[in-house]
């Protein structure tokens, strides 16, 4: 298995479609069906991270090739590549470095998921990124991660604020809910698109803004639900059992059944939707901003948030121009234009104009109220 033939043709029996990503078009290749499927679950609305599908009008800007091997045929490319080419690191995520491999016209980069030791490979090439990875439930998802990676890459570049946030959507209107790890955006957000009438959920950890006239827009970043039982319970979601999720339970002797535990049961976006019987919205003008606070032993609250407070919550959970998100960009994404995004002191002036509100809730009977409290005060 040379390099070259897997760069210069497409795997036998590949399924095609056409992405595009804001105003540039990606071609993507896989012979996995389920790999396909995944890509369809996570993009399942026009809009989510900007990504919808398209057609062959155009050149596309970049093709991604994803080519299920058997381990062995991996394990050999990896070590012809490190025979004959200059070896190198580079930063796959923050802070994890992988092997790297520099030959003649292309780099052939070490893919391995911090929680595995499947080992998988990315040969980058002009206008081109070849995945060669194993046949197995880890290796379907890197299309999805790569395609992600690039359309974060993309989105950054033409100048989105980029925040850690969850949000959901109320009349017409999204509601970032920022907080740090562990505060409860994703339950509250998830909750409230339960429970209130005409709202949705939009995503879960990332949201990308981009200034729209007098306002902004919000656009989310598919990146898996992770809720665990505790977050459940404060939903009242107990009918969980019979679900049947693509990445399956955490398995037996996790804590996912604690309150907080850091086992977590993963829902794909149109998982979401079938499971938790909520609408998905992939972009929304901004509405508000909720911070959030969920811990059993605090008693209920809903308040405005004070200038000061939401300053310093919202800063420390925006990414910053020097952020590398995913670690160098060691992809390469061609881009068409480039912008810087608006800074974070302008975004708070606008905020200034909207609900900002901070609350606290432990139990479903909080969340209820949550939901009813919310309407209220962002009705005045």
């Amino acid at each position: 298995m040379l390099v070259s033939d897997l760069v210069s043709r497409d795997p036998d029996g590949a399924a095609t479609r056409f992405l595009r990503v804001r105003d540039q078009t990606l071609r993507i290749v896989t012979n996995s069906p389920e790999a396909d499927g995944l890509v369809s679950e996570t993009f399942s609305l026009p809009g989510m991270l900007g990504v919808g599908e398209s057609g062959p009008e155009r050149e596309p800007d970049l093709v991604i090739a994803d080519v299920a091997q058997d381990p062995s045929d991996v394990a050999e490319l990896l070590q012809r590549s490190a025979e004959t080419a200059v070896h190198g690191v580079y930063e796959l995520t923050r802070h994890y470095r992988q092997p790297r491999f520099d030959g003649e016209g292309h780099t052939v980069f070490v893919l391995r998921d911090q929680n595995s030791d499947e080992v998988a490979a990315l040969i980058r090439t002009e206008g081109r990124m070849t995945l060669v990875r194993p046949r197995s439930g880890l290796g379907d998802r890197w299309l999805t991660r790569i395609i992600r990676d690039v359309a974060t890459r993309i989105a950054k570049a033409e100048g989105s604020l980029v925040l850690h946030s969850s949000a959901f959507a109320h009349d017409d209107g999204a509601y970032l809910v920022i907080g740090d790890s562990g505060a409860g955006k994703s339950t509250t957000a998830i909750a409230l698109a339960r429970l209130l009438p005409s709202a949705g959920w939009m995503g879960n950890d990332r949201m990308h803004l981009d200034q729209r006239g007098p306002g902004y827009q919000v656009t989310a970043c598919p990146l898996p639900l992770a809720v665990n039982k505790g977050s459940l319970d404060v939903m009242g979601v107990t009918d969980f059992g019979s679900w049947n999720v693509r990445a399956g339970f955490p398995p037996a002797g996790s804590d996912w059944d604690r309150f907080q535990g850091e086992d977590k049961l993963k829902l794909s976006t149109r998982e979401v939707g079938r499971h938790l019987g909520v609408r998905v919205v992939p972009n929304a003008p901004l509405a508000g901003v909720l911070l959030p606070r969920v811990d059993r032993e605090a008693g209920y609250s809903l308040a405005p948030a004070s200038a000061a407070h939401a300053a310093e919550v919202i800063t420390r959970n925006c990414f910053s121009l020097d952020d590398n998100l995913y670690g160098e960009d060691w992809l390469e994404v061609p881009v068409r234009r480039r912008a810087a995004p608006p800074s974070v002191g302008v975004f708070l002036e606008h905020l200034a104009k909207l609900p900002v509100l901070r609350c606290s809730v432990g139990s479903a009977a909080d969340v209820a109220r949550l939901a009813a409290d919310f309407e209220d005060r962002v009705r005045r």
